[in-house]
Parts: C-alpha cells; structure tokens; sequence
C-alpha cells in the first residue's frame, strides 16, 4: 500500500476526516465526566482541523505539481466561484442569506443536538402570536420585580440568573424550593415557574425552577415544543452575541405597529432569552427584530455541523451538554 498516493483519493481523506469525528464522539461521551481526560475529545477535534488543512494543501501542491501554480490558481477560483454558486443559489431557493448553520450548544436538547447541522428557511413562524405598543415592548427590558410572601423585590433580569447570584436570600432558598410561590413580573408579563427534572449524563438526576408560562393582557401561554425553531443573529451587546447564529424555538411572535418581534428559547434552557441576565457586565438579551432572523430551521444532518464547529474553534462542548431539562407539560 503506497500511503503517499492513498492520502490523495478523496474517498481515504473522507474515510480519515469520518474517522477522526466518530473517535471524537466516541471519547466525549466516554470521558465527559473524567476530568483528567477531559483534553482528549478538543484535541480530536483540532486534528480533524489539521487534517483538512492538510488535505486541501495536499490538493493544491499536487495540482499545481501537474499543472503549474497559474492553472491551480483557475481551478481554485472557478471551486470558489461554484461554492458561491451553490450558496447563493441555496439562498434563493429558500429564501434566506444563511440556508445552512450549525448547532453549537446543547440548548436544544433534545430536539437538536450539538453538531447537528440544519437547513434553514426563510419562512412564515409558527408560535404564539401576540400584539404590543411600543411602549409594551420597552417595558420588557426593565427591571423585573418578584412577588413573595406578600412582599415586592426588584431585580435586574429575572429570577433564575438572580438567584444564581443570590443563592442565600429567603425568596431564591424559596424559588429554588418552591418556584410556583414567587410570581416574577416584568413590564407587560408575569412569569410564573415550575420544578423541571434534570436527568445528568453520569446518572442520577437533580431538579431546578424553570419557566412554565408567560401571562400577556390576562392570557397564560404555556410552554411549547411544537413552535418552530428559528436561527437569529443576536443583538450586539447583548449576552449572546459573543456566541454567534443562536439557534433557538419561538415562544412569542411580537407584532409592534407591523413590526415583527420574536421571543425565543432553547428547549434545554430554564427561561426565555429574554430573561438571561450576566450581572459580570450588566447585559441582557433583547426582543428579536425581524431583520436578524435568518430563518426557521426546516430539517437537521447529525454530526455534519461538527466540522463547521470545529473550523470556527469550538472544541469544548459546554456543561449544559451534561444535563437534560425534563418538562411536565407540552
């Protein structure tokens, strides 16, 4: 077997590439929960990197070996110049300027999964659709105030990142106990908890508060895993935009005026976007603006998005990917 010639064929270099993940996938599930091999799965992960670097050098020294750099060059901008193609023409067909993103996180569990890679289209949502005044909308950006045992707090964000923060006092011990018993409203909404299950990867099980309904002009809207899931372009500034494309369900369709507005969360996350609060630096997230939504996911490819994640350097999954959130209602 001559391995020089092998490296070549593109069939052994995707053989290699498939390898290198399936032994990724393999070793983050075996040693997620061994801390002193914890490097193995972002190293595995950097050589699928280093092998498509190398791959592709492969190609171009070759081709320039046979035909001269000045033809390679062609040939490489004529592969550019199709992949645009491909792209754009993907863009037009579904009517979006992102047709294909990757899933980074484990928000979404279990519905998507980390890796997942998801065809995106720009499309009507289907969600709870609601109207507000501008002034409505304003208001959910403001300081929330928690109702408890006949007293008003108020807090910035909301109560799962404020007690976070504030483990001891007496209204997070009773969130944390009994989250049905602190009412949380925030401008024109009254968040009202639950108790969800938390089934952990290494066995055995925990439970936390998680949000069960969002309440508008007197109406409750309940928790839903049948809205569609969308992929939006955070805000800059707000606590997601160091992450990138997030790739999220609606829980509302906010029409302000004959704006759109659209308020998400991940199926594997306690609340709303919305309510995620970093008291580090003072930021929340806000209400989505029609303009950053790339479109709603319309079919998923497992495991393809992982070269997409490790091209980008996400090489360590985060620990909500040792958790699953278990609700009790549809």
């Amino acid at each position: 077997m001559n391995l020089k010639e092998d490296l070549r064929k593109w069939p052994f270099q995707l053989a290699i590439l498939f390898g290198t993940l399936v032994l990724f996938l393999i070793a983050n599930t075996l040693l997620r929960n061994v801390p002193s091999l914890s490097f193995v799965p972002p190293f595995l992960g950097i050589l699928v990197v280093i092998e498509i670097v190398f791959f592709v050098t492969l190609e171009v020294k070759e081709g320039a070996q046979k035909h001269g750099w000045k033809h390679e060059a062609v040939d490489t901008l004529i592969a550019l110049a199709v992949a645009l193609a491909i792209w754009y023409g993907a863009s037009f067909v579904l009517n979006t300027s992102t047709p294909v993103s990757g899933v980074v996180s484990c928000s979404m569990l279990p519905n998507l999964q980390r890796g997942d890679f998801v065809i995106v289209q720009g499309a009507p949502v289907s969600a709870y659709g609601i109207s507000m005044t501008p002034d409505e909308l304003a208001s959910l950006n403001g300081k929330a105030v928690a109702e408890y045992n006949g007293a008003n707090i108020s807090i910035d964000g909301s109560m799962f990142p404020y007690c976070l923060r504030n483990r001891n006092q007496s209204v997070c011990q009773a969130f944390i106990q009994s989250p049905s018993s602190v009412i949380e409203r925030k401008g024109a909404f009254t968040y009202r908890y639950e108790r969800c299950p938390i089934s952990l990867s290494g066995g055995g099980g925990a439970a936390e508060p998680c949000l069960k309904s969002v309440a508008f002009h007197g109406t409750e809207y309940l928790t839903n895993f049948s809205h569609d899931i969308i992929v939006y372009q955070p805000v800059p500034g707000d606590v997601y935009s160091v992450v990138g494309d997030i790739v999220h369900r609606v829980f509302f369709v906010i029409d302000v005026e004959g704006k759109k507005y659209y308020l998400t969360r991940g199926d594997n996350n306690p609340v709303l976007d919305l309510q995620v609060y970093d008291y580090g630096n003072g930021a929340g997230n806000t209400p989505i603006a029609q303009d950053k939504v790339r479109g709603r996911v319309l079919a998923r490819i497992p495991l393809l998005g992982y070269f997409k994640l490790f091209i980008s350097g996400y090489f360590n999954e985060d620990p909500q990917c040792k958790m699953q959130l278990e609700f009790t209602h549809n």
